[in-house]
């Protein structure tokens, strides 16, 4: 009677050799995959906001405002309505809108996380972004977050400081730097539309930044990129970027290595040009650089080493700047 033969020990550690070696070469495939699959998917969103973007132009005769914002007696004092509030009908979200209360946009904040402001909408997000808690509560609001941004120039925050040369800025009775700013028109993009970004992608992770964040030197970034960007004066940031910070910028130390800036830094107030570039910075986490929507409507992955003064003048409207790409 024959019996069946076992497996040695050595034989056992070999085929488990090879198991391992196979799966070290699998992984990486598998992994490029799902990003490929994730870039495609963050590209078809921001088509998507680019569309809407110009629907919105096709009915009101302007692109949306960055953020239309108005001031009352109590606080939050600056409250208003958002670019991708406006654009909502365009994305198929209209019964989000339908009972929106422009009057007072905070009331849109109230009922928990039921709230109107709570709503996760997976066309703002990108499948990459690491985005710690969604909705996110901000005391007892709830609100829905984004990974994208509309282009606002040069610079886009802290808001006196805002160029307002992109394509979206603040708008409105309680505008900065100035009152009553208009929303852009397609004849005001000089540059041209193949020119010109309209949207880009933000980055949700920087750990440097967080050090600052906990001992409250700046705000953390779970709790930037907010939708609705209802309340409060520097709530533009969350709705725009710009060109103030290269792309995917992070902070360059972390607050126990403070020292290291030029000049030391002494109180949170000499951290606020660092946190002010990272609240402007266009970012990922896809391989290489970040997507862009232009306002022609095409969407590209822009490298993350794009020369400074390049990614000025492609978030410039009417800088004179015309960039071959």
């Amino acid at each position: 009677m024959r019996t069946a033969r076992a497996f040695t020990l050595v034989e056992l550690l070999v085929v488990l050799a090879v198991v391992g070696v196979l799966l070290a070469l699998l992984l990486p495939a598998v992994q490029q995959v799902r990003e490929a699959a994730r870039r495609v998917q963050c590209t078809n969103n921001l088509k998507q906001l680019a569309l809407a973007a110009w629907s919105y132009h096709e009915s009101h005769g302007t692109f949306p405002p960055g953020l239309n914002q108005f001031e009352v007696p109590s606080p939050p004092r600056f409250r208003g309505t958002s670019l991708l509030t406006f654009l909502l009908p365009h994305l198929e979200e209209g019964s989000l809108l339908a009972g929106w209360n422009y009057a007072d946009p905070l009331s849109n904040s109230e009922g928990g996380p039921g709230a109107r402001s709570a709503r996760v909408l997976s066309a703002l997000l990108c499948p990459s972004d690491q985005i710690e808690d969604n909705p996110v509560a901000v005391g007892a609001e709830y609100y829905g977050m984004t990974s994208y941004g509309g282009n606002g120039g040069t610079r886009s925050y802290y808001p006196d400081s805002a160029t307002c040369d992109g394509m979206f800025h603040t708008t409105g009775p309680a505008s900065h730097p100035r009152p009553n700013q208009q929303p852009v028109k397609s004849s005001m993009v000089v540059d041209g539309t193949s020119h010109t970004f309209l949207f880009g992608e933000r980055r949700h992770d920087d750990p440097n930044l967080e050090t600052f964040a906990a001992v409250s030197w700046a705000e953390s970034l779970r709790y930037l990129g907010r939708w609705p960007a209802i309340g409060g004066r520097k709530r533009i940031a969350d709705v725009t970027m710009s060109a103030f910070a290269p792309i995917n910028y992070q902070i360059p130390f972390d607050f126990e290595r403070r020292q290291e800036a030029q000049p030391p830094l002494t109180s949170s107030r000499d951290f606020e040009v660092f946190e002010d570039r990272r609240k402007c910075a266009f970012g990922s986490n896809h391989t290489g650089g970040a997507n862009f929507a232009l306002v022609d409507g095409s969407v590209r992955l822009v490298i993350a080493a794009l020369p400074w003064e390049t990614l000025r003048a492609l978030c410039t409207r009417d800088g004179g700047e015309i960039v071959q790409q």
